[in-house]
């Protein structure tokens, strides 16, 4: 499965089929022209590039069960020695100016994951759900109908990630640059202004959690 992300020249450095060095990467990036945008919140020059990323069947799938099939049918039941499931929740995570939402009590549906994926990445699947996106505001990173995996003990605003903030029965998803009296929440897609949430307003905003996966599907 193929997917889209922003990545430093360093964590594409680590992947397989790549430069091993940061200047192999500038390179391989100027002889290819893979899109580039500043690195929010880095000291002098930082860059990230938008690539296309391979992932293996041996780190994650997107098969969608439920819990009970897990349970009750014997030949998935094997799968949970390699698999957990991570909840999804009857969600819409706007990107645009805020997505009301019904009841998230309980989740509407399963994605299972191996659980080599979570090691590698160092997660705990007790802080993972996933929400579905809604709008253009957040594109070519995150584009309508995509699922989002969220870090919910990931709270603290660092700048140039993306979270989720929750105000009132709203949600959205934005990139983050925090400074010292407000933060500015800002749309990867630039035809959107940044929001700016003033120090006194921010009490009126939950960090529901930090974007650490995003899957979608491409072509017809």
């Amino acid at each position: 499965m193929k997917t889209y992300k922003w990545l430093t020249p360093k964590e594409i450095a680590c992947m397989p089929d790549m430069p091993n060095t940061v200047q192999g990467v500038h390179k391989r990036a100027k002889r290819e022209g893979w899109h580039s945008r500043k690195l929010i919140g880095v000291q002098g020059p930082g860059v990230e590039y938008y690539i296309s990323v391979y992932e293996k069947a041996d780190v994650k799938s997107d098969v969608l069960v439920s819990e009970s099939d897990m349970k009750t049918n014997p030949d998935i039941s094997i799968l949970a020695d390699e698999f957990v499931l991570i909840p999804g929740y009857s969600v819409q995570v706007s990107l645009g100016h805020g997505a009301a939402i019904e009841d998230t009590s309980t989740p509407s549906r399963y994605l299972a994951f191996r659980k080599k994926w979570l090691k590698y990445r160092g997660f705990s699947q007790k802080d993972l759900v996933i929400v579905w996106a809604k709008g253009d505001s957040m594109e070519p990173t995150i584009h309508n109908n995509d699922s989002l995996v969220i870090h919910t003990g990931r709270t603290k605003l660092v700048d140039g990630h993306i979270y989720v903030f929750r105000s009132g029965d709203s949600y959205w998803a934005k990139r983050v640059q925090v400074r010292a009296t407000s933060w500015l929440l800002i749309s990867d897609n630039e035809i959107y202004p940044p929001i700016e949430i003033k120090l006194e307003e921010q009490a009126d905003f939950e960090v529901v959690g930090q974007v650490v996966h995003i899957a979608h599907d491409l072509g017809d």
